[in-house]
């Protein structure tokens, strides 16, 4: 028991020395400033692919419903709890001012490619 009490001191000893020490603190800061670097790539592309699809939407005039909750639930949401900024936001205000259309993007699938018509 006398020899655990010896080296508690010691211990903590070399713990603050450690966590006191510039070469710690550099590889945290480093660590970190990696990670907010990751975090403004992908705030980046998430802000290039919203703008550039919801923009399309807004020069075509309409989109289909598929298309409005993929852009809302896949980009837009996450874009907004990632810290985006104002500008998606009036686009998504002007995405959601558009018409919709129906039956939905994948209605292409039942043409028959000979005639154009429908099964």
């Amino acid at each position: 028991m006398g020899t655990q009490q010896q080296w508690l001191p010691l211990v903590l000893t070399a713990l603050i020395s450690v966590f006191a020490s510039s070469g710690f603190w550099a590889f945290i800061n480093k660590k970190n400033s990696k990670k907010d670097a990751t975090n403004r790539l992908l705030l980046g592309l998430a802000y290039d692919k919203l703008i550039s699809r919801g923009m399309s939407y807004i020069n075509r005039g309409w989109l289909y419903k598929d298309e409005y909750e993929e852009f809302q639930k896949y980009l837009y949401e996450p874009y907004k709890q990632f810290g985006g900024n104002g500008v998606a936001e009036r686009v998504m205000q002007g995405v959601q001012s558009l018409p919709l259309r129906s039956p939905g993007r994948y209605s292409e699938i039942n043409k028959d490619n000979r005639t154009g018509r429908k099964f």
